[in-house]
């Protein structure tokens, strides 16, 4: 980054947009923004300056935007990209995600999701990929959770030097618990992450919010996935919104799809698990090992939802966050 403001590239030609925009903009401190207002000029200022962030619209005179955004990543893989559009259709938001953006936004923009959205991209973009420091806290509403969610990012995360813990937060205790422990120590030892169970927190919300608080400031996380705000199930729900109350000094709060995740599901990041769909699908072997009955936890619901999320990312394999707020 730059060291006296965030250089930002915004590409639009519509000049009402780019007041508006550049009016959101103003809101922040520490960003100097440079408007082009068609593709060629844009595509100019791509290959002959640097920059930290890129906006841009889509249908732009000359070059378009998709265009740009792979010229830009092709240039900076890391660089974090914001498309706005007033195409609603899905297959542009598919178009855009497939050649570099990291978001999309439809039009009309609303500022504060705007300006969150841009300081949560900007934040994630100056965690270095390998910085050995870095500590990842998973928290799941039922065990397993964190494998099937997240699973192969977590071991992205291991590989790249960070320490990645994992919290159930469960609703209660049954017949399969013991069995779903004993399975969930496993699997999160196949994938290289610390599991982090505590059995006087069961279906003890007061009990939770400590543990999870004490937790937050133990570790100090710079990155907690948790279950989807939207999630149908209680007890993911429940683990949600303690994870959105606690964590709301994390950098990143990412929410991961469970099966029983709503409709509302908005994924807006992308991870590329290919790599570590093997492991992923062994370490979720391990409940049906242990005997647990679990259908949402089979190796192959795993590579299903993998694969249909991989339309985001050139077809291949593929596990979706959505970006969350937290909740004051």
């Amino acid at each position: 980054m730059s060291n006296d403001a965030y250089r930002v590239l915004y590409v639009e030609d519509a000049f009402d947009q780019a007041a508006l925009v550049k009016a959101f903009f103003n809101t922040l401190s520490g960003y100097h923004v440079v408007h082009s207002q068609d593709g060629d000029h844009a595509m100019e200022l791509i290959a002959t300056k640097e920059w930290d962030l890129l906006v841009t619209d889509l249908n732009l005179p000359g070059t378009d935007g998709f265009q740009l955004v792979r010229a830009m990543r092709a240039k900076n893989p890391t660089l974090p990209i914001l498309v706005t559009t007033g195409y609603t259709q899905a297959q542009y938001e598919e178009q855009s995600l497939r050649a570099g953006a990291d978001q999309v936004m439809i039009k009309p923009l609303s500022q504060a999701d705007f300006v969150a959205r841009v300081a949560s991209m900007v934040a994630r973009a100056e965690v270095p990929a390998h910085e050995g420091d870095e500590v990842v806290l998973v928290v799941e509403g039922r065990l397993g959770d964190a494998e099937m969610g997240c699973g192969g990012t977590i071991m992205e995360a291991v590989s790249a030097g960070a320490r990645v813990v994992v919290l159930p937060l469960l609703g209660g205790e049954t017949e399969d618990t013991r069995a779903e422990l004993k399975a969930s120590g496993i699997a999160t030892s196949i994938l290289g992450c610390d599991f982090e169970p505590d059995r006087a927190t069961f279906g003890n919300p007061a009990a939770q919010r400590a543990a999870l608080g004490q937790l937050i400031q133990k570790l100090r996380p710079t990155t907690v996935y948790l279950p989807a705000p939207d999630d149908r199930d209680p007890h993911r729900k429940s683990a949600s919104d303690l994870a959105r109350s606690e964590g709301a000094r994390v950098r990143n709060l990412y929410g991961y799809e469970t099966a029983s995740t709503g409709l509302d599901f908005s994924p807006s990041v992308f991870v590329d698990v290919r790599a570590e769909m093997v492991m992923k699908m062994e370490a979720l072997a391990a409940y049906q090992s242990m005997g647990c009955p679990r259908v949402d936890l089979r190796p192959r619901m795993a590579q299903a939802y993998a694969r249909y999320w991989g339309r985001f990312r050139d077809f291949t394999e593929v596990e979706a966050f959505e970006s969350v707020a937290p909740l004051s």
